[in-house]
């Protein structure tokens, strides 16, 4: 029987527990998931222009581009945090396809 959590030290992981990889997969989920806020916070900024300007429109642009590239980062911390705990749980994860269609990351923010 597995057990989602847990005080006793995971073998092969030191002193972390089951809790503490849950808490690293939950802190990584969170830190993912801000980015999506940041990119609404920069698009609805952009939107409150009175009118369109490009100097804004390429901070703006940037500032996104910069945000999907950490994005990924973040994807890929919070899959493997996730995944680390659920291995330690007794959980089976399968494997994640090799191309995800996210619309989020696939459509501008702007």
């Amino acid at each position: 029987m597995s057990s989602m959590h847990g005080e006793t030290p995971v073998i092969g992981l030191g002193l972390l527990t089951l809790d503490d990889l849950a808490l690293r997969s939950e802190k990584a989920h969170a830190d993912h998931m801000a980015t999506y806020t940041a990119s609404q916070v920069l698009h609805l900024a952009f939107m409150a222009e009175p009118e369109f300007d490009q100097d804004v429109y390429d901070l703006v642009e940037a500032a996104c581009g910069l945000l999907r590239e950490y994005r990924e980062k973040t994807r890929q911390e919070w899959r493997d945090a996730y995944r680390t705990w659920a291995t330690a749980a007794g959980i089976d994860v399968p494997d994640e396809p090799a191309e995800t269609t996210d619309t989020a990351d696939s459509e501008s923010e702007v």
